[in-house]
């Protein structure tokens, strides 16, 4: 039996000990450099999927820091006491903005807080946009609860991105929070 050989290139056949001699690739063709271009491609791949994954984390640590700062926000407006005023909603918005860690505060663009004081009639609210405050004197969001009853809202909302080096994914990380006023 003949084995071609790869004349001028590397020698493709290998003789065992019994002397026979076995191909070790295809005649003609030399792969040197395959392991580098292979690993190339899985690189990218490996880099897209690391990237990914830190941004997707980076969000949900931005999602997780909103949704605390609605609840520190609106268990804090349950137990502030009142008159319930422009002052006592900024109070309250303030207190969401420190407990976000920086996720929330007026420079950030896209960023929303919205705080709410039903008191069985009325509404007083405050929302504030990239740090354009506006009193619209409705609730935030509704929540099923008895019209009659005094309660305290907050909602609070930002833009995030996530990136995969070729494509990102916008997406918009939200929470609310109502507690019932203690005072």
């Amino acid at each position: 039996m003949i084995f071609f050989r790869n004349v001028g290139k590397r020698d493709v056949g290998v003789t065992t000990s019994a002397g026979i001699e076995q191909p070790t690739g295809t005649p003609g063709f030399d792969d040197r450099g395959a392991a580098l271009v292979e690993t190339a491609l899985v690189l990218v791949l490996l880099v897209m999927l690391l990237v990914g994954t830190v941004t997707a984390a980076v969000a949900f640590g931005r999602d997780n820091s909103i949704q605390n700062a609605a609840r520190e926000a609106s268990r804090f407006g349950a137990t502030l006491p009142g008159p319930v005023d422009t002052t006592w909603l900024q109070t309250v918005r303030d207190v969401a903005r420190a407990a976000a860690s920086g996720d929330l505060d007026a420079s950030v663009s896209a960023q929303f807080i919205c705080v709410a004081h039903g008191d069985g009639s009325a509404w007083e609210s405050l929302t504030d946009t990239g740090g354009v405050e506006a009193e619209p004197d409705t609730q935030c969001f509704a929540d099923g609860r008895p019209a009659g009853e005094v309660r305290v809202q907050v909602v609070t909302r930002r833009e995030s991105t996530i990136q995969a080096v070729l494509f990102n994914i916008d997406a918009t990380l939200s929470a609310d929070a109502g507690a019932r006023y203690e005072r």
